[in-house]
C-alpha cells in the first residue's frame, strides 16, 4: 500500500471531520447551522477545528450596557484587558469580537448586551460564516 499524498490525506481528514460533525448533529451535540458553518471553506482552519458558540435567545443577553465589564481570564487578550470600559467604542468592539469568537454561550449571555451587539454588528465582529449563523438565528442583526 502506498502512502497517500498530502492532498489525499487532507481530503480524508475533511471527510472524517464531516462524518464526526454529522454524528454530533444527529446526537444533538452540535447545532446544524454551526456544523454547516464549520464546513465552510471561508472559515479559518483554527476556527473550524475549535468551533464556536452562538446563543439561542438574543433577548437573554444580560451583559451591561454601561460601566465596565470584568472579562474572564480565558477571554483576556492583548486587545482585550481584564476590565473593559463600555464608553470606549474600540474596546467594546474588541471585547465583542473575542466573546463571539471564543466565548461559551454562558459567557456570551453574561457579557454581551443585545443593544450594544446590534449597534456594533456592522463592524464585522467575526468571520463571515460565524456572522451568518448569528444572522440566520437573529434576523434583526442582518443589514446592520
Amino acid at each position: 500500500m502506498s502512502t497517500p499524498v498530502p492532498r489525499e490525506r487532507a481530503a480524508r481528514g475533511r471527510e472524517v471531520q464531516q462524518e464526526l460533525r454529522a454524528r454530533a448533529v444527529a446526537e444533538g451535540r452540535l447545532a446544524a447551522d454551526i456544523a454547516e458553518a464549520l464546513s465552510d471553506p471561508a472559515l479559518s482552519r483554527w476556527r473550524s477545528a475549535n468551533g464556536f458558540a452562538v446563543v439561542d435567545d438574543l433577548d437573554r443577553l444580560e451583559g451591561p450596557a454601561t460601566g465596565t465589564v470584568r472579562v474572564p481570564d480565558d477571554l483576556v487578550r492583548d486587545t482585550v484587558p481584564a476590565e473593559v470600559d463600555l464608553t470606549d467604542p474600540r474596546a467594546v468592539t474588541e471585547l465583542y469580537r473575542v466573546v463571539l469568537a471564543d466565548g461559551t454561550a454562558a459567557q456570551q449571555y453574561a457579557l454581551l448586551n443585545a443593544a450594544l451587539l446590534t449597534s456594533v454588528w456592522a463592524v464585522g465582529l467575526a468571520e463571515a460564516p460565524v456572522m451568518r449563523v448569528w444572522e440566520s438565528r437573529f434576523p434583526q442583526l442582518t443589514g446592520r
